[in-house]
């Protein structure tokens, strides 16, 4: 090899080392990044793409889906209904944040005559309600309805802590008065924490235990040590004895700190 050729070599392989000197800086940062719950990828420890191990999110193969265990249009006044479907998370401590849902609602020929969506939480290890209000089947009797989640489920690390705390329903009272049939309860705080906004849905069931009406009232917050009263009315009668009653508070765990 001439002195030349052997020059021309040293340059070339000096630049080929540059280069790959640069490559190396550019791409150091990705090549030490710590995984992370929202790169993309499984890695670090993760059950799957971002999910499962130290991260928030739980991978839907480690969770059962929500159970829909019944839902029902109950009847308010003339052609206006409650919509309530009843679920039931057994994840013990799994819960979601938000989900859409749709009601779908058909007449006495199975004629689709409306639909209700909305967005929902799902709290751990809990049955709970989600509750349409006053829908209008205007000319139409209503004889059944559909109901469905409508999104992904997103799965979160969440404790059933609320479930822990005292916070109680008493005095529960459903009046004789079967023409205007009403409820009326006390819920209590006993616990050191301030409720925010809650929910609270009565449901109303026969001898055997069938749902034959609910109802909801809304709560802006609940103090530590606090008592509010509830009141649920009803204008016509049940189509049915009322035998027994659940009064359902409904908080969201993802709104609270503890």
């Amino acid at each position: 090899m001439s002195w030349a050729a052997g020059r021309q070599m040293q340059y070339i392989f000096g630049l080929l080392l540059f280069l790959g000197l640069v490559a190396l800086i550019i791409a150091w940062p990705s090549i030490t990044k710590k995984p992370t719950c929202t790169d993309g990828k499984q890695n670090g420890g993760e059950r799957g793409v971002d999910c499962g191990g130290v991260c928030q999110k739980i991978c839907n193969a480690d969770v059962s889906e929500p159970v829909i265990l019944w839902k029902r249009a109950f009847p308010v006044t003339g052609n206006v209904y409650n919509l309530v479907a009843f679920v039931e998370n057994r994840n013990k401590d799994a819960g979601i944040e938000s989900v859409s849902y749709e009601f779908r609602i058909y007449d006495t020929k199975n004629i689709l005559i409306g639909r209700r969506s909305g967005r929902t939480f799902i709290p751990p290890n809990q049955q709970f309600a989600i509750f349409e209000s006053r829908f209008d089947s205007g000319q139409s009797e209503v004889k059944s309805v559909t109901f469905d989640f409508t999104s992904p489920f997103v799965w979160l690390k969440k404790a059933p802590t609320l479930q822990t705390l005292p916070i109680k329903v008493e005095d529960v009272i459903l009046s004789g008065d079967q023409s205007s049939p009403s409820i009326k309860a006390t819920v209590s705080n006993e616990s050191i924490y301030d409720l925010p906004e809650f929910d609270v849905v009565a449901i109303v069931y026969d001898v055997n235990h069938n749902a034959i009406n609910a109802s909801r009232t809304h709560k802006d917050a609940l103090l530590s040590n606090g008592k509010t009263l509830l009141l649920f009315t009803w204008p016509n009668p049940f189509t049915d004895i009322s035998a027994s009653k659940d009064i359902l508070v409904q908080i969201n765990p993802f709104t609270v700190s503890f």
